[in-house]
């Protein structure tokens, strides 16, 4: 068969010529894309301005509205311009609009678009306005009107900026933003005025702000400013981290002053804050109570330091804190990443004065309320603690004050006082307690467990030879405000007793001197200082070692009035004790001694009777049993009643009658001589050591001893 070259080429160059017109119809059509691309970039994408309207509006779930010119840029770095920019509110948020920005700049990346509509947080690259107004509300359920694109996902606690956006710039040259927030009871408004860009320089560069509202409880009225950008919402998950920014806060917050100088960023978003700080204020509790910081009620306080702040984790560096009289200092950092949150560090300081935390042991101070009050005529503290913001928050501190003075001139204070402070589930230790005093050292630990009904308290503490009258000035025989007496050591004092005992002229300098050893372990329960005391049960052991008595206090003790009158006419001199002892017992808050009994060369004193917490009552007895004999002595039991803030001081008059009759029988009937038998008296010695045995039943109407005592530790007279 012949061939036919013409047919073969007719059939081979048919398909090459559809595939090239193929190719010529795509390319073209891919040449008039990119050339509409071109064109849509250069010219901003004018055609796409309702669809785009539409799109931000299916995907805010609000209506959306461009107005003006407006400028979109889709490739490499998505961006849109546009002369005014409206975001609506939901009707039920009764506020005119979430968002109004005018000559706004707005830039995206498509993967945070996608991840946004996925459910994730909405995160902006940057937006700059020249002017923009935020209306910022979320009601009592926990939805909010920022809350745009996917809900959030149903039974998730809600979190006041869990649905805001990230923003890696934020840029405006004035704005307003009201946020009110009714789950965290915050109500702000935000005034912002900026000022950016090459031709602004050096301190006019920045933005100015005004805080007024109300944050929790806290009335806040604050002036800010902030230099390069605005340091509100900027992102700081990304990779370099929201950038630092000078920043200055000055104003009140509650009843407070604050100053803050340093640089921040991304403070509603994941806070990072650092600078110097200077706080004023009438009581720390006013501060704390809002932010959910268990601080005690103080007197004024003003606080000076460092004030460091990421993630959660606050860290304050106080290199002073005057709280009333005190000087405190410290580095302290509350991490509240931890649940509950945690209060850790060290306090330190030169002075502590107790009554600046008066209020926060149930004294007087701070704010103290009528039914808290200490009653009239009542001494021991009735003010309540607030022992439910004990569970608020935990704490470890170790405690390091150079003084502890307890706010009287009647007690020297304590030195190197030092303290593990822990507060964990409500309940409040005070750990490897030691502090010295007067040559003495104090040591145990305390517990307030606020969990129990009332709140149980527990003390252990120990005594080491403190000297006594060098601790409680108010035994100085002289002015203990003006000249308050030395603290004395053992070898010091066993030396002046040995001086007493051989009946030198020393001076008396206190009324009671000794080496003071003892222990006390004793529990309560209530929900004040006087509660707990109230219901005190426990023992407490004194022993006083190397010490020593005023003559004429022991005479006058014992009505004795030929010795008093010789010691005033020869001076009173200290008399050495041979053994001082008391050994009480609480039960129900009623402190009884199982043995009380202060026994010198000249006399023996005892004790009896009762001190009762629970009303403040005094029923005690002091018997004197001299151990020489006088020519006049009125001797009779000593009464001291009434109560704590009024004691009243008598005698039982019913032996000491009949002795007085008994003397003026004897006078009229044998002569006035014979008047003076009665009133002698022949003294009495005993090889027994009176701190070894129990003092004699108690008379009609007082307390009877049952338990007792034990033998006292190894003591030469």
């Amino acid at each position: 068969m012949p061939i036919n070259p013409s047919a073969d080429a007719h059939s081979t160059s048919a398909p090459t010529r559809r595939w090239h017109r193929t190719a010529w119809v795509a390319g073209g059509l891919a040449g008039l894309l990119v050339l509409g691309v071109v064109v849509g970039e250069t010219t901003g994408w004018p055609v796409l301005r309702q669809s785009m309207e539409r799109a931000m509006t299916k995907g805010a779930g609000v209506p959306v509205v461009l107005e003006g010119d407006v400028k979109l840029h889709l490739i490499w770095r998505p961006r849109l311009a546009v002369d005014r920019l409206q975001i609506a509110s939901d009707e039920r948020f009764k506020v005119p609009h979430l968002l109004d920005a005018q000559g706004v700049s707005l830039a995206w990346t498509w993967g945070d678009v996608w991840r946004w509509r996925q459910g994730e947080r909405l995160r902006v690259h940057s937006l700059q306005a020249n002017e923009l107004d935020a209306q910022l509300v979320r009601l009592k359920d926990g939805s909010a009107n920022w809350q745009l694109g996917a809900p959030r996902p149903e039974n998730t606690e809600p979190d006041a900026v869990e649905s805001l956006p990230r923003f890696g710039t934020l840029l405006m040259n004035k704005g307003r933003i009201d946020w009110n927030d009714a789950v965290q009871d915050v109500d702000l408004k935000v005034a912002v005025q900026g000022s950016e860009g090459e031709a602004v320089q050096g301190a006019d560069a920045g933005y100015v702000a005004t805080f007024n509202g109300r944050y929790q409880a806290l009335p806040l009225k604050l002036n800010v400013r902030a230099g390069s950008t605005l340091p509100l919402l900027q992102d700081a998950d990304s990779a370099a981290g929201a950038p630092w920014v000078p920043l200055r806060v000055e104003g009140s917050v509650g009843t407070s002053r604050l100053l803050f100088d340093g640089q921040a960023a991304a403070l509603l978003g994941t806070p990072r804050l650092q600078g110097e700080i200077q706080f004023k204020g009438r009581s720390l509790a006013a501060v704390g109570d809002p932010l959910g910081i268990t601080l005690p009620q103080t007197p004024p306080f003003d606080l000076r330091g460092t004030l460091d702040h990421e993630a959660g984790a606050w860290r304050l560096k106080a290199q002073r804190a005057v709280i009333g009289s005190s000087q405190l200092a410290g580095d302290l950092l509350f991490d509240q990443r931890e649940k509950p949150a945690k209060l850790s560090g060290q306090l330190t300081g030169s002075r502590l004065a107790l009554a600046d935390l008066g209020p926060a042991i149930g004294g007087k101070g701070g704010d103290t309320t009528k039914d808290d009050a200490t009653a009239p005529g009542r001494v021991l503290p009735q003010r309540r603690f607030d022992l439910p913001s004990l569970k608020a928050m935990d704490a470890d501190v170790q405690v390091d004050i150079q003084q502890l003075d307890f706010g009287t001139t009647a007690m020297a204070p304590l030195q190197n006082l030092k303290a593990r402070v822990r507060l964990a589930g409500g309940v409040l230790k005070l750990d490897n307690l030691k502090a010295s005093v007067s040559g003495g050292a104090i040591a145990g630990s305390t517990q307030l467990d606020s969990n129990a009904s009332p709140a149980a308290w527990v003390a252990k503490l120990d005594f080491k030879a403190i000297d006594l009258a060098g601790w409680l000035r108010g035994l100085s025989t002289a002015d203990a405000t003006t000249s308050p007496p030395p603290a004395k050591g053992a070898a010091t004092l066993k030396k002046e007793r040995n001086e007493a005992r051989q009946g030198g002229d020393q001076a008396v300098q206190s009324y009671l001197t000794g080496l003071l050893f003892g222990s006390m372990h004793v529990r309560g329960a209530g929900r004040s200082t006087g509660e707990i005391l109230a219901s005190l049960d426990g023992p407490v052991q004194l022993t006083l070692r190397d010490g020593t008595l005023s003559h004429l206090v022991t005479e006058a003790m014992g009505l004795d009035v030929a010795e008093s009158l010789g010691v005033l006419i020869r001076g009173d001199q200290p008399l050495p004790l041979r053994c001082a002892r008391f050994d009480l017992i609480a039960r129900n808050g009623v402190v009884a001694p199982t043995l009380a009994v202060i026994d010198s060369a000249d006399s023996t004193i005892r004790i009896t009777g009762q001190v009762s917490l629970r009303d403040e009552s005094l029923a005690l007895r002091v018997v004197t049993r001299s151990h020489d004999w006088s020519p006049l002595s009125l001797r009779t039991p000593v009464t001291v009643s009434g109560t704590l803030g009024d004691p009243q001081v008598g005698i039982e008059a019913q032996g000491l009658i009949g002795r007085v009759l008994g003397a003026v029988a004897l006078g009229a009937a044998v002569g006035p001589a014979a008047a003076l038998l009665p009133l002698i008296e022949q003294g009495s010695t005993s090889k027994v050591d009176p701190c070894t045995v129990a003092a004699a039943p108690a008379k009609e109407g007082e307390k009877p001893v049952t338990k007792p005592a034990a033998k006292p530790a190894t003591q030469k007279p």
